[in-house]
């Protein structure tokens, strides 16, 4: 099962940034929904039943507190052709359960990945030339009070994903 571990906005953060990048890119056709939504803390790729349960009864035992963040910072990849909208300067509560989930991850021979953490949230996939700047400025501030885990499944339509577990930040 593909699947990873990511902090979600809450529904009405959710739906101000969708209103925010509709407007702001009205011709980019990849924009991703609202539902979709979500910083990955750590992918976890394809992992098998004893690992997703090990994963979870691990993840029970995490403590950390909630924490608010501004998403305030877009910028384009070339090379995956993926607009985003991120934290200026994340906060360390952030990046804390960031580390923490990962380090449970390789603690369960699940290949986190070595790439240094870049907190995102994806805005629109596969868009061939770089969209303009907005010229509507972001400034979201979003407060997280839980994380999950979900699992990656691709159809017809696309990519969509299924929430399998939360736990609270407190």
């Amino acid at each position: 099962m593909r699947s990873f571990l990511s902090i979600t906005p809450d529904a009405d953060s959710a739906l101000a940034i969708e209103r925010w990048s509709s407007l702001c890119w009205p011709a980019v056709s990849r924009l991703v929904p609202a539902q979709n939504y979500h910083l990955t803390l750590v992918f976890l790729g394809e992992i098998n039943s004893e690992q997703l349960g090990t994963l979870q009864e691990m993840l029970d035992n995490v403590q950390h507190p909630s924490f608010e963040m501004s998403l305030n910072e877009v910028g384009y990849w070339p090379e995956s052709t993926t607009l985003w909208l991120a934290p200026g300067d994340a906060p360390e509560a952030l990046c804390d359960l960031a580390v923490k989930c990962k380090s449970i991850a390789n603690r369960l021979g699940i290949k986190a990945g070595k790439k240094r953490y870049h907190p995102h949230l994806t805005l629109a996939r596969k868009t061939k030339t770089p969209p303009a700047m907005p010229l509507i400025e972001a400034d979201f501030k979003v407060q997280f009070d839980s994380f999950q885990l979900y699992q990656s499944l691709l159809d017809s339509d696309g990519v969509r994903y299924k929430e399998l577990q939360s736990w609270a930040l407190t």
